[in-house]
């Protein structure tokens, strides 16, 4: 298997834009979804509250470790405010409709 590619510090440095787009294509998935159908059936607000604490970690180790990629650190707080919008719509779901 060639690994060049995980070597690659051009190619590398777009994995903050890569993941992000990546999460964000399932949280906004996940939104519309629970839109369309009106409900958040399947959804685990503790779940989702993990991947937001898993978020809010990322951005602290950007902010901490690496405070010059600003690209990254801006890609995950685009990160937290989606995710917490899938967080609002299941408990609105759950818990309002």
């Amino acid at each position: 298997m060639d690994l060049r590619i995980w070597n690659n510090r051009r190619i590398m440095a777009k994995s903050p834009l890569i993941t992000t787009v990546l999460l964000e294509f399932a949280n906004i998935g996940q939104i519309a979804r629970m839109w369309h159908e009106h409900t958040a059936a399947g959804q685990s607000l503790i779940s989702w509250l993990s991947v937001q604490a898993a978020l809010w970690l990322w951005l602290n180790f950007f902010r901490l470790f690496n405070p010059e990629q600003r690209f990254a650190f801006w890609c995950q707080a685009l990160g937290i405010c989606l995710n917490m919008l899938v967080c609002l719509t299941v408990i609105y779901y759950r818990y309002f409709v």
